[in-house]
């Protein structure tokens, strides 16, 4: 193997950033910008477009990735799985586009029509989407500098295009442009390199594990995406209020997440290959590397929710507050099911058991959240409750198969997280302290941000937490000054 895990991180972490940093300049501008209430219809267009890009993607992303990574030393295997998989992907995405588009001709009404059908574009562009055979050859530098480009040109076309509060379609058409130059880029680059080949498509022999990450993808809409829905029958801006803080703590989901993701093509050709050890010792790592980042950042969000939604709506959505600070609660366990599903379920290939339980806690989901909608009592705030509870309910199934069935020893309560959780939770005191000084929630922030840090980091070097010593030397070795000779 070439290519390190180490250089691999880098590069994602670093386009993980810079995904970061492009909501943080573009978001607040927007909801500052835009009527509350048609910000909301878009909200609401954004929710229903996921949920038919579920089925345009057919799972052909996660799947893409493992099988890949367990041929790509085959240059034929690679290629048919790439055009079988790519062929898939036109089939579905196009009955998926022709059917949203008549749903919403039909259903939506005329004065917002326009932004649910040009959102449906997306799925178009979805055809062209193939970054998981650039993930799954490990091939990190080339997407960093390609999304950076074309983030730049959102960037640019966001502040030179859309400046009046019901530009909401022309914002629209700029998302759908640059998505569609995002994914045809990529299309050209991987398939110079990986012809497609359609002699000996293998179409049928895939579609059974696709069903399988499809419907696990569907099980899903049982938690969040079924809260979204369900707030947009109650009114549109609850969807906002919900979605704003989904959005933050995604994004800072995400930006963690590739401290870790970008090991799962090793460790689909650690298990494709047999080899238990280098398997286990590359999850522990991960494992241990994004809970040492996870709690202090999900506790920072807790503690600043009410600069960052300052920072975001001005006072436009304060609602979204205690959203947020559930929304942070969540995102920990949705980090460690993060490393369950993707590097270990995923990878020895437990997708039905997924599927099961995935299934049963979104059933309790759904019925806590028809209760309290039955009974009037639905609000982005019991929304984010009870997918929390339910998903607390998962993650314990979860724990006991890869324990008691797969005989990995893996776990959240140990003394390590203790270590972790016990750090995190002395910002608290200290994101109250700098508040209470009364500089503004601008100040406040990038005060709080750097403190909370040094102490954080600070203590894990002074208790010689092992993870922190291993990422330490691991980026000061890439560094020039102090690489070996």
């Amino acid at each position: 193997m070439s290519k390190s895990i180490t250089t691999n991180s880098i590069y994602n972490f670093l386009l993980k950033v810079f995904r970061l940093i492009v909501p943080v300049l573009v978001g607040p501008y927007i909801q500052r910008l835009f009527d509350k209430e048609l910000y909301g219809v878009f909200n609401d267009a954004t929710t229903w477009l996921d949920f038919a890009l579920i089925f345009g993607v057919f799972g052909i992303y996660t799947y893409g990735v493992r099988e890949v990574a367990g041929v790509r030393d085959n240059a034929e295997k690679c290629r048919k799985l790439y055009t079988s998989l790519f062929v898939i992907g036109l089939c579905t995405n196009t009955i998926v586009l022709a059917a949203y588009t008549g749903i919403v001709w039909f259903s939506v009404d005329s004065l917002y029509r326009a932004i649910y059908l040009v959102l449906g574009v997306k799925v178009f562009a979805n055809i062209f989407m193939v970054e998981w055979l650039n993930e799954a050859i490990e091939n990190y530098r080339f997407i960093t500098i390609k999304t950076v480009v074309v983030r730049l040109i959102y960037v640019v076309g966001i502040f030179t295009l859309i400046h009046q509060p019901d530009d909401v379609v022309k914002y629209c058409l700029l998302i759908v442009a640059t998505d569609i130059l995002n994914n045809l880029v990529s299309f050209v680059y991987v398939t110079r390199k990986i012809p497609l080949t359609f002699s000996g498509l293998e179409i049928r022999k895939h579609i059974p594990s696709l069903i399988s990450i499809l419907l696990i993808s569907n099980v899903n809409l049982l938690y969040t995406q079924l809260d979204r829905m369900m707030l947009g029958q109650v009114d549109k801006v609850s969807v906002t209020i919900y979605k704003t803080p989904m959005d933050v703590t995604y994004m800072i989901g995400n930006l963690l997440a590739s401290i870790v993701l970008v090991a799962v093509p090793r460790l689909a050709y650690y298990s494709a290959g047999d080899r238990r050890e280098d398997f286990m010792s590359l999850l522990n790592k991960s494992y241990r590397s994004f809970m040492l980042v996870v709690f202090p950042a999900c506790t920072g969000i807790a503690c600043l929710a009410p600069e960052i939604m300052w920072i975001y709506g001005g006072g436009k959505y304060d609602e979204s507050i205690p959203v947020l600070v559930i929304f942070a609660i969540r995102t920990m366990e949705s980090a460690v099911y993060t490393i369950c599903a993707n590097q270990v379920l995923y990878v020895l290939h437990q997708e039905k058991f997924l599927v099961r339980v995935l299934l049963a806690c979104g059933l309790l989901n759904a019925l806590l959240d028809g209760i309290f909608f039955l009974n009037g009592l639905f609000t982005p705030v019991i929304a984010i409750t009870t997918t929390l509870a339910s998903e607390i309910v998962l993650m314990a199934l979860i724990f006991w198969y890869i324990r008691g069935h797969l005989h990995l020893k893996l776990y959240f309560f140990d003394r390590v997280n203790f270590r972790y959780i016990g750090l995190s939770l002395i910002f608290l005191p200290v994101t109250l302290g700098i508040r209470a000084l009364g500089w503004g929630d601008i100040v406040t922030s990038l005060l709080s941000v750097p403190v909370c840090m040094l102490i954080y980091f600070g203590a894990l070097l002074l208790l010689k937490d092992e993870t922190m010593l291993f990422l330490t030397g691991k980026m000061l070795g890439k560094l020039p000054g102090f690489r070996k000779k």
